[in-house]
């Protein structure tokens, strides 16, 4: 999924601990460590995918239960206006 961040929303770092604020709309949401981590990744790639990969690479953790927690993550950051989740798109050969 490609994610991208609207421009009105702002990220402070706390000693690996975050806070994510919608200036428009006054909504704010805090993180732990991982979900810190996960917002760096997501700002950076912009995807879905290379967060997991990452992720896994840097946690003892298994996929699926990373892939749920990111994706709960993804919801509520949705619900709160804080990013904006776009399904790929595929092609299909005709």
């Amino acid at each position: 999924m490609k994610v991208t961040i609207p421009d009105d929303v702002v990220f402070r770092d706390l000693a690996g601990e975050a806070v994510i604020l919608n200036l428009a709309s006054g909504t704010y949401f805090g993180l732990n460590e991982v979900g810190t981590r996960m917002w760096h990744l997501l700002a950076e790639h912009g995807e879905t995918e290379p967060v997991l990969a990452t992720v896994l690479a840097e946690y003892e953790v298994e996929e699926a239960p990373l892939r749920q927690d990111l994706d709960a993550l993804l919801h509520i950051l949705v619900e709160k206006g804080l990013i904006v989740v776009t399904p790929e798109q595929t092609t299909t050969a005709r």
